[in-house]
């Protein structure tokens, strides 16, 4: 009797300690996403994170999240070595993720994605060196989450920037942003995308278009990336156009 008391004990602990860093990573997960309206909600989620992986060292979603944030305030450095270093880890976080998780979807979209703002601050050549092993990510992460909401933003991307003689293809990062479009038309990157796409092939009307979309855009599904990035750019870019 009193070893089954005592193991109802350690499942109910087991349990409660499961519950509490579920609900730490809910929290650390809803500050994360609305970084927009305080500059300090993107730290808090990373401590909270970092809280979940002193008790769960293996922590998958925890160890995902801290790659986001390194993801996404290198972002805000004016150094290019500094970006490169907050890259860098973004890099080492989700290869650890995806070593415990590799269907992890969202491990492998921010390995790619770190990855190649470290290839881009390196220069032309290893940029282009990471080219295949960043692109082969972003299709690990589609085939793992076809509705991944930037997935496929990157991916159109990776072929419009990418010379054709190394895979590139106008015509086929297009497709993948309409697509985008078409599965969620609240996610605002891909239509910047498209519309400098059109701009640089003198397609000036349908990249207005495009962008008046975006400034008027309400209840975003991506609302951190809408206010920080790209209802600002849409702005200028109609600025441009205009």
């Amino acid at each position: 009797m009193i070893k089954y008391i005592i193991l109802v004990f350690l499942i109910s602990v087991t349990c409660l300690a499961a519950e509490d860093s579920g609900a730490l990573y809910t929290r650390a997960l809803e500050l994360f996403d609305i970084r927009h309206l305080d500059k300090t909600n993107a730290d808090k989620a990373k401590e909270i994170a970092g809280e979940i992986l002193v008790k769960e060292p293996e922590n998958v979603n925890a160890i995902v999240l801290v790659s986001r944030y390194y993801l996404f305030s290198g972002e805000g450095l004016a150094k290019d070595d500094d970006k490169r270093a907050v890259y860098e880890k973004g890099v080492e976080y989700a290869k650890k993720a995806l070593k415990l998780d590799d269907k992890n979807a969202d491990a492998h979209f921010y390995y790619a994605a770190s990855l190649g703002r470290c290839a881009q601050l390196k220069g032309l050549f290893n940029a282009m060196g990471s080219a295949g092993e960043i692109k082969k990510e972003f299709e690990r992460t589609l085939e793992l989450n076809p509705k991944h909401p930037i997935a496929k933003v990157a991916l159109a991307n990776y072929y419009y920037q990418v010379p054709g003689l190394f895979g590139g293809s106008t015509e086929k990062a297009i497709e993948l942003l309409k697509e985008a479009i078409a599965e969620d038309p609240l996610v605002s990157m891909p239509y910047i995308d498209l519309a400098i796409i059109y701009r640089n092939q003198g397609k000036k009307k349908e990249a207005i278009e495009l962008l008046n979309t975006v400034i008027d855009m309400k209840n975003p599904t991506l609302p951190a990336n809408y206010y920080l990035y790209d209802k600002k750019d849409a702005e200028k870019l109609l600025k441009d156009l205009q």
